[in-house]
């Protein structure tokens, strides 16, 4: 049991130090930002000649697919909130150890207050839901470890200054001198250039960071902690370490930059005010023991004159009047972080109102920071409030302008049809971001709205350059050259990307080498894939399905059509439906396909697809099969690839009528003149059938047509027409 006991200061100072090192990593990644990139695609048509081989091609619209970027507001996330909160339930329990062992008081009543204690809260809201009742908890958490990290910055400030104490330690009071005082002066000076970079006095990179600064004084802190021999003090330093990164945590993780702030000034001030306050405390203390050159860090703790602990008070007496003597900057900060803790719960908790609030609240503390602002626009741009989106995101990049306020800025712009606005937006973000593909992207985007096709092929070149192994930068440069025929791209880069897996640039390519009528590459990858209602998926299995004709993969387009929101997203794709039929031994309902069609569309697109149709028709009617029927299977498939081919009709007729499929040879006749109407070679078969089935006046109105297109075919046949109509009629008597 004793072993165990003697296990748990390492088990804390290992806990301890995983924990500063997860918060260290949030803080050097950077937590989740209030925008996200999100690529977007735009179906952009194209005009192209259908069949090149023909003559009289039809022209048709192909697809490109040009990219840019949106920006999404992105909502808190709530599991850094619940982690908090476990740490801080440890935490209150080891509170709560250290005051009854301070203030001797039994656990009975303790357990008994708290029994009451909760019991009369709950009795009193009772109704809450389980996320009522941790928003309900959570500002009374949030404040108690807001206190609990502003006094551990001061408990631990003397950490750093001790541990330097003890590595200067020489076995000469000389050596031991000039090294500390060398490490202090170097302490200082880091804190001091900290100061200045949050405080926005100076500009350098040549320092550590505060808050890097707090967490290793927290850990080393925990670590020194552990060597007292009062185990009350022990609990007290780990309650605060706990409570302090309970808040920590979710401040880090949804980007709560004002309270991270508010904590790093908090933290610097104690640290500059300890360091010129703990060669004092030295000397009044350890006059003897330093000129003699002992080890005075062993005692370090047990100060005889002045205790460690009211250079601690004198700490806080200092950075108080600090705060409030810079107008409160730092307590201001950190009501704005609660307010916007707040805002976060309220947004799980799904009351839309006091999240607005608490966001709005913490705006009256700290107008510029990030959070507020970011969060206020997410929840206007749910709303559909432009104008408030707009100001927000505005007001957001005042003091810290990033590339992606400015890029949903732009865009709010140019969805208002505010060209010129998007663009000086994009310049301006241009200027502090030259590095940035996305913002060269948009300003392609805006230049092209704006008719300027130079400048747009400048950024769209500048893009590629700067994110030369980006799919998007591709795409766009292929997109630009088919569109506008620029030729920016190079024609090695541009074979090499033949190989690239995404489907912008395989189509963006495809129509590029369509266009100048030039082979493909080789090593063009034409390959069945699993598809998403996603632009570049349908732009992609368009393209290539025009392209390749018979050779295209073929796709379960029938079933996605069954999908209101594929017609919706791509009303296109019911005439990719009847173009795949076509090629893919399905002609005859190809053409009802699109015929239907024709009667749908507008009289643009319905031109259009007549052309296509007639071709398909004149097509049909030239091919020349020469195939053997020997049975039914072999009739109904050359029927179903021929329909308008007169041999084959002549063949695989009676196979169907010796197979008792007579409703099919009847139907397969009747599309041959349904379809072909002015070609008299047709009629004869029709007629024959039409009687067969008993449909004696279609017979005779189809006669009487065969008897203007061609006479002479007429009398050839005119005896045979008797026969079959003597031979319904008969059929009718009975």
């Amino acid at each position: 049991m004793k072993q165990r006991i003697d296990q748990i200061p390492a088990i804390w100072f290992i806990f301890s130090s995983l924990l500063s090192l997860f918060c260290l990593g949030i803080y050097v990644w950077g937590g989740i930002e209030g925008l996200a990139w999100k690529e977007v695609s735009e179906l952009i048509p194209q005009s192209i000649s259908l069949f090149p081989e023909s003559n009289t091609s039809p022209q048709s619209s192909i697809f490109l697919v040009r990219q840019h970027y949106y920006v999404q507001s992105v909502a808190p996330v709530f599991w850094p909130m619940l982690l908090g909160a476990l740490l801080a339930i440890l935490g209150l329990t080891l509170l709560g150890q250290f005051v009854q062992s301070w203030a001797k008081v039994s656990w009975r009543q303790i357990v008994l207050g708290l029994l009451v204690w909760c019991g009369i809260i709950f009795w009193r809201n009772v109704q809450l839901s389980a996320m009522e009742w941790f928003s309900f908890l959570h500002s009374p958490w949030v404040i108690i470890a807001c206190i609990s990290a502003g006094w551990l910055c001061i408990l631990s400030s003397s950490a750093i200054p001790s541990i330097i104490l003890e590595i200067s330690h020489s076995p000469d009071k000389t050596s031991s001198q000039k090294k500390f005082m060398g490490f202090m002066l170097f302490y200082l000076i880091n804190l001091i250039l900290s100061m200045g970079n949050l405080w926005g006095f100076w500009t350098s990179t040549l320092y550590v960071p505060a808050f890097i600064i707090l967490e290793i004084s927290f850990a080393i802190g925990m670590f020194r902690s552990l060597r007292l021999e009062e185990k009350s003090q022990q609990r007290i330093y780990a309650a605060l370490f706990l409570l302090s990164h309970s808040i920590l945590i979710p401040f880090l993780w949804n980007n709560n930059e004002v309270g991270i702030r508010a904590l790093e000034s908090w933290g610097f001030m104690t640290h500059i005010a300890m360091t010129l306050l703990f060669p004092v405390f030295l000397w009044s203390n350890f006059k003897e023991p330093i000129q003699q050159n002992l080890a005075i860090y062993k005692v370090i703790h047990k100060a005889h004159f002045i205790p460690i602990y009211l250079i601690q008070i004198g700490v806080f007496i200092v950075c108080v009047s600090w705060v409030f003597a810079r107008q409160g900057t730092a307590w201001h900060q950190i009501v704005a972080a609660y307010y916007n803790e707040q805002g976060d719960v309220e947004h799980f908790v799904g009351d839309r109102m006091l999240e607005q609030m608490s966001y709005k609240n913490a705006m009256i503390h700290s107008k510029l920071n990030q959070k507020s602002n970011l969060s206020l626009a997410r929840m206007s741009q749910a709303s559909g409030d432009i104008e408030k989106q707009a100001y927000y995101l505005q007001t957001s990049q005042i003091k810290n302008p990033k590339e992606k306020n400015f890029v949903a800025l732009a865009n709010i712009y140019g969805n208002e049809n505010q060209w010129f606005e998007s663009l000086f937006t994009l310049k301006k973000a241009h200027q502090l971001f030259p590095g940035s593909p996305q913002i060269s992207t948009q300003l392609s985007r805006v230049y092209e709205q704006l008719k300027q096709i130079d400048s747009a092929a400048y950024y769209v070149v500048m893009a590629k350059e700067l994110a030369s192994t980006s799919p998007i930068t591709w795409a766009n440069l292929l997109y630009f050259d088919v569109r506008h025929g620029s030729q920016i791209g190079k024609k090695d880069e541009i074979a090499s990307w033949s190989t690239s897996s995404d489907h912008a640039v395989k189509s963006n390519l495809l129509a590029l080498f369509w266009q100048n009528k030039h082979e493909l590459p080789t090593q063009y990858p034409q390959e069945a894939f699993d598809v998403q209602m996603d632009v570049r998926d349908f732009a992609y299995i368009y393209t290539s399905s025009l392209y390749f004709k018979g050779q295209s993969t073929v796709y379960p387009i029938q079933e996605w059509i069954k999908d209101p929101n594929w017609l919706q997203k791509f009303p296109e794709i019911a005439f990719l439906d009847a173009w795949q039929d076509y090629y893919h031994q399905q002609p005859l309902r190809a053409l009802n396909k699109l015929d239907l069609l024709v009667q749908k569309e507008n009289e643009t697109k319905a031109q259009e697809y007549r052309l296509i149709l007639q071709h398909w028709k004149q097509e049909l009617l030239e091919v020349k099969a020469k195939v053997r029927l020997e049975n039914v299977s072999q009739a109904r498939s050359a029927i179903q690839s021929y329909p308008f081919s007169v041999g084959i009709l002549q063949q695989a007729l009676p196979l169907l009528h010796q197979a008792n499929r007579h409703q099919e040879a009847y139907q397969a006749s009747l599309a041959a003149v349904q379809w072909n109407e002015d070609l008299a070679a047709f009629y004869p078969l029709y007629i024959q059938e039409a009687y067969q089935q008993g449909e004696i006046s279609y017979a005779e109105e189809a006669m009487t047509r065969l008897k203007k297109l061609d006479p002479a075919l007429y009398q050839t046949h005119a005896t045979a027409f008797s026969m079959a109509k003597e031979k319904a009629v008969n059929r009718q008597k009975f």
